[in-house]
């Protein structure tokens, strides 16, 4: 009899593995051909920058924030379409290696509503930017148009050092 008991456990376990295994790719990957892509690229145009230096010192260091504003445009210097606001906040600041890392905060007011992005962005330490410079950020999710977008969006700082190139890709 416990040998019964025994190997029906053990069956069950295994079935239950088995079905377990059937179903997790489902769960773990969706199917890529139901997902609709949209890319949209702007152009944001450096309106404004505060930096909040804590010790200051002048450098940006742990704990530090930088604040910008800008303008968002569909061609370099274009007409404004909307505003950008981010928040950057010195998270890990490593002057032995070189880099200080900013946990990043996007809201983008765009027609027809709003974009929420977060993300990580490695600099130099203590520095901003500079040209060629880019970043990735998640879409976390919106308003109006945009409620319960996903996706990313990647910025790179263009050789005036004040406008980034933006390629937003919505996942619907």
């Amino acid at each position: 009899m416990k040998r019964m008991t025994l190997s029906f456990g053990v069956l069950a376990a295994a079935g239950l593995f088995l079905v377990g295994a059937a179903i997790s790719p489902a769960v773990a990957a969706p199917k890529s051909d139901k997902a609709k892509v949209t890319t949209l690229v702007t152009y944001t145009d450096n309106r404004s920058r505060v930096q909040v230096d804590y010790d200051s010192d002048g450098k940006l260091e742990l704990g530090d924030i930088i604040d910008y504003e800008y303008a968002i445009s569909l061609t370099p210097g274009g007409e404004t379409i909307g505003v950008s606001y981010s928040q950057g906040d010195v998270i890990a600041y490593k002057p032995e290696s070189g880099i200080n890392i900013r946990r990043v905060e996007i809201q983008k007011q765009l027609p027809g509503g709003d974009l929420f992005l977060v993300g990580l962005s490695v600099l130099p330490a203590g520095t901003s930017p500079q040209p060629g410079w880019s970043a990735n950020y998640a879409v976390i999710g919106g308003t109006g148009k945009y409620e319960g977008a996903r996706g990313s969006d990647k910025y790179t700082l263009l050789e005036d050092g004040r406008t980034f190139k933006s390629v937003l890709r919505l996942i619907h």
